[in-house]
């Protein structure tokens, strides 16, 4: 996943701490207040251990809670004043604007620095608005964002890094392509056995999404499928059937409503996505942004998606992204990674955790639907 364009060359200070943070100003729908803080805290405590041992550094985090208790350093009234400075009401709806921001208000800037100076920063899905702010004060940093390939014996991380030494490093620890689409064909197998509504041949599988999310995020705002209608039409030209599946956690009624009005010869499903995408009746996968398109891919399907110049390392946000395993976990492949910078880096030990299915999966409580087709049958075996 690779970026056109590199980082310039730039001075880099002495680094004395390692500092964990990510989109801490994304607000909840509901209410002005954070929602990563917790996946901000997970990144801190499943790589505090690694990159201690990796560099004897002390490490920090920066993130929003509300709870001072949990180690923040931002609180409500905080994120409310960086809204403010932004000329933006403290909502989800302004988000974007913070999101995408080139620069920051002086004050803003002051506070960030205050953050993050004189240190080596490690991301949770790390902000435009971040990356430009550490990039003009040269501060270094990895990113360690989940992948859009879900489909895995794990979750994987998607990793990238501001330097291209750091780049280079990473990728020699990339899981191959043709590992991914071999797990693909295994994952396929599953329509053998749990498939009590075939598609119809030739169909077109249309994903939504949920609302308020980063890649759903154009031209300032964010967007729905119903925005780019004539892009939908045209491909229905394209296939005999069109299976529109919503999002599981965020039905929107009037956006399906329209859908299945406009769209000839369509069906809704509420099945597995997996299970779908790896019925040979089913040719191709669109939606505005999903991982769903990426991973059809591998499946053997054509992928479309809905919004103009989106790409699958769209929000790769170092040099070129990678799809990491369990190594980032593990001390050596931090050193290796840190070894180009000014980080002091210890003697490499060879060091590794075993193989364990799952384990950011159970940690995060995500799976995206994979469970369905895994974890989830030997519970079913167990009740009965």
């Amino acid at each position: 996943m690779s970026k056109t364009t590199t980082k310039k060359a730039r001075s880099r200070p002495e680094i004395k701490r390692i500092v964990f943070s990510g989109d801490f100003l994304r607000p909840s729908v509901a209410q002005f207040r954070p929602t990563q803080h917790e996946n901000i805290q997970w990144l801190y405590r499943l790589l505090e251990v690694p990159l201690q041992m990796a560099t004897g550094l002390p490490t920090e985090i920066v993130h929003w809670d509300n709870n001072w208790l949990n180690m923040s350093r931002i609180d409500r009234a905080t994120a409310g004043a960086i809204y403010a400075s932004f000329w933006q009401e403290p909502n989800i709806n302004s988000w974007p604007h913070l999101f995408e921001a080139q620069e920051l208000a002086p004050v803003v800037e002051d506070m960030f620095l205050r953050f993050f100076e004189d240190s080596f920063v490690v991301g949770f899905e790390l902000p435009p608005y971040l990356v430009h702010f550490l990039d003009r004060n040269g501060i270094d940093f990895v990113d360690c964002s989940l992948s859009p390939i879900r489909f895995m014996d794990d979750l994987l991380f998607d990793v990238s890094a501001s330097t291209q030494d750091m780049t280079d490093a990473i990728r020699g620890y990339a899981l191959p392509e043709a590992l991914i689409r071999l797990q693909a064909g295994v994952v396929s197998s599953n329509v053998a056995k749990q498939n009590p509504r075939p598609p119809r041949p030739n169909s077109l599988l249309l994903i939504l999404q949920t609302q308020f999310d980063k890649v759903v995020i154009e031209n300032g705002r964010f967007s729905t499928v119903l925005d780019h209608l004539d892009a939908v039409m045209d491909l229905t030209q394209t296939y005999d059937h069109v299976i529109i599946k919503e999002h599981p956690l965020e039905p929107q009624k009037d956006v399906l409503e329209r859908l299945t009005k406009l769209i000839p010869d369509n069906s809704v499903s509420t099945d597995n996505f997996y299970v779908l995408v790896s019925h040979p009746n089913v040719q191709a996968v669109a939606a505005l942004s999903s991982s769903c398109v990426l991973e059809a891919q591998y499946f053997g399907k054509d992928g479309h998606y809905l919004i103009p110049g989106f790409s699958h390392d769209s929000f790769s946000v170092g040099i070129e992204g990678f799809n990491i395993g369990d190594d980032v976990i593990m001390p050596d492949f931090w050193r290796d990674v840190l070894a180009s910078s000014n980080c002091p880096v210890t003697e490499k030990d060879g060091l590794r955790l075993g193989v364990k299915p799952n384990r950011f999966r159970q940690q995060i409580r995500s799976a995206w639907g994979y469970n369905q087709i895994d974890t989830d049958i030997p519970v079913r075996w167990a009740g009965h």
